[in-house]
């Protein structure tokens, strides 16, 4: 229901911005959990826009307001944001018909579908050429990954303890423990392909074959508990994360280095 809804208002928004008559838009592309049918009340409306030339700030302002839209905010994410899957010119956020919008703007070499998407403008008969195989991964190849998620991810646990013991936490970020994480988990499931549309942590979580007990309360609190008291008890618990994910791995791929000297 809630996705069927998002796909009408969002070719309400495409009718009503002008894409169709703006010859340097040459496709529009509704994804994320609107165009898998997965939406709901939660979920906001994801529209890819291939353009040849990106349409300037100002103008992409003037008439997102006069198509009744508030809360603008224009260009929250740029060229080569490590945070997304596919490059983009600039990411617009606003609610059009009390819906929030991601709008991101994309020139044609930038984007490849690994992901569901409704076609919803196509001048040029984009949507074939820009659909791109899933890759496959030998074994070896997955093991490799998660042992170079695992380092990583220990570093990044000795960092983020340093730093806390320092009682330096102005900048203090868990976004890059949480990416990793995530990454792991989607291999343990099976979905090594990362696209942030097919990825919902909670699914991932669910789908585990095998869970630790506490693993999810765990990676809840480490995320929600940012503050100065918790903060023994997040290493604490990133620590208890780091070994169930270990265990995980070695129990499907074997013994996983950690360090070169080993």
């Amino acid at each position: 229901m809630e996705a069927e809804m998002h796909r009408r208002v969002a070719e309400d928004f495409v009718r009503a911005f002008g894409y169709v008559d703006d010859e340097r838009v040459r496709a529009v592309f509704l994804v994320g959990s609107s165009a898998s049918g997965e939406g709901d009340a939660y979920s906001d409306v994801d529209v890819m826009v291939v353009v040849n030339t990106v349409i300037p700030d100002d103008e992409r302002l003037e008439r997102l307001r006069a198509i009744g839209c508030r809360n603008i905010m224009l260009a929250i994410a740029g060229v080569d944001n490590p945070a997304l899957p596919v490059q983009s010119q600039v990411i617009d956020k606003f609610i059009f018909r009390d819906t929030w919008f991601d709008v991101s703007y994309h020139l044609p070499y930038q984007l490849r579908f690994y992901f569901d998407y409704v076609t919803l403008v196509d001048k040029d008969e984009l949507a074939p050429r820009l659909r791109k195989t899933r890759q496959v991964y030998s074994d070896a190849d997955l093991k490799a990954r998660v042992q170079a998620d695992l380092r990583l991810l220990h570093a990044r646990i000795y960092r983020y303890e340093k730093y806390v013991r320092r009682g330096e936490w102005v900048g203090l970020d868990l976004s890059a423990i949480k990416n990793l994480i995530v990454d792991l988990v989607m291999v343990l499931n099976d979905q090594p392909n990362y696209n942030r549309h097919s990825s919902r942590m909670s699914r991932l979580l669910r789908d585990l074959p095998v869970k630790p007990e506490h693993f999810e309360q765990d990676l809840l609190d480490i995320l929600h508990l940012d503050n100065r008291e918790a903060w023994p008890r997040k290493i604490e618990m990133l620590h208890r994360l780091e070994a169930d994910l270990m265990a995980l791995c070695e129990a499907r791929w074997g013994p996983i280095a950690m360090f070169d000297d080993e």
